[in-house]
């Protein structure tokens, strides 16, 4: 009976909360200020290095190109060396030498040759 008792007694109320409305509840970014920092760093460090790259490579093309000019040239020279040394050895044989020298009206002379040997 006790139990019944104190099932049937009245509840105390609980006194009336007027409403409140929920304070905002600050919600943390995903992204913070210094991640937010070091992406731009990044960005901008990728941005310089690509420009760095290309900067680069263009000055390799130009070097390139100056070298393959000097390459032209030096066959170019080297063609006429090879041009005038074979004129030179044209010009130079004895008969060639010999046919001038006659036209010239010079004469053999044995005694005023005189051999010189190359050593």
């Amino acid at each position: 009976m006790a139990l019944r008792q104190y099932q049937q007694q009245p509840q105390p109320q609980q006194p009336a909360v007027p409403h409140t409305y929920p304070t905002p509840v600050k919600r943390k970014q995903i992204i913070s200020k210094g991640e937010k920092f070091l992406f731009a760093a990044f960005v901008m460090t990728c941005a310089f290095l690509m420009i760095f790259i290309v900067q680069t490579q263009t000055e390799v093309r130009a070097v390139d190109v100056q070298i393959q000019q000097m390459e032209q040239q030096i066959d170019t020279v080297k063609r006429e060396n090879t041009d005038l040394e074979i004129q030179v050895a044209e010009l130079s044989s004895y008969e060639r030498i010999w046919l001038k020298a006659k036209e010239l009206g010079l004469t053999l002379n044995e005694k005023n040759v005189k051999v010189v040997s190359g050593e």
